[in-house]
């Protein structure tokens, strides 16, 4: 039972919903029921509630027991029970805890198998986007290949500039321009619009 189920069957005796058996019968089958999960307020309650059902169970009619003690108890375990409530408004669920770490496992899971594709796109992109880059220097300015290389590398990580200058050595180099321009323009702007989605996705 939540702290508002047990807040409900108190309430029910208070208000004469319940008579005093009523309430000592449901209490114990919901304190059997909880082993032990209770609210301290419930915890303090339930030697009243065992006390109570003693002197029913000598008694042996129902009724005749006064039940003054009980009712005084509830009364208080219904106070420090909203006092609990106020405190912690959550309580534990360890089935829901369990349920949303095994869903966000299969997320992490799903995020790192399309992650480890995004990046190895990357890097390929990378690679011809370097190496196009440095041909281009080359041929457009007659250096050698270390040079080219090193200018290349830097140009290559340059926005917009590296995508032209690689864009421009494929072409050079024989590529169809509409082929370029999907492996230099349009798929570092997809793997970087995935990667963003994906991003926004897991914040949330």
């Amino acid at each position: 039972m939540t702290p508002a189920d047990w807040r409900a069957l108190i309430e029910a005796y208070l208000d004469g919903r319940l008579s005093a058996e009523a309430f000592m019968r449901r209490f114990v089958e919901a304190w059997q029921a909880a082993r032990g999960g209770v609210p301290q307020a419930i915890a303090g309650l339930q030697p009243h509630v065992e006390a109570f059902e003693a002197q029913v169970n000598e008694a042996r009619e129902e009724g005749a027991v006064n039940d003054d003690e009980l009712r005084q108890a509830a009364e208080r375990a219904l106070y420090n029970l909203h006092e609990d409530i106020s405190v912690a408004p959550h309580t534990f669920d360890r089935t829901r805890a369990r349920e949303e770490i095994r869903r966000f496992r299969v997320q992490m899971t799903g995020c790192a198998g399309i992650g480890c594709a995004i990046a190895l796109i990357w890097v390929a992109l990378c690679v011809l986007q370097i190496y196009f880059v440095s041909e281009w220097i080359q041929q457009a300015f007659d250096w050698g290949a270390w040079p080219s290389a090193v200018v290349g590398f830097i140009l290559a990580f340059v926005p917009v500039l590296g995508n032209v200058l690689a864009f421009l050595g494929a072409t050079q180099e024989g590529w169809p321009a509409w082929i370029a321009a999907i492996v230099f323009f349009a798929a570092p702007a997809a793997t970087l619009f995935s990667g963003w989605t994906r991003w926004r996705r897991l914040g949330r």
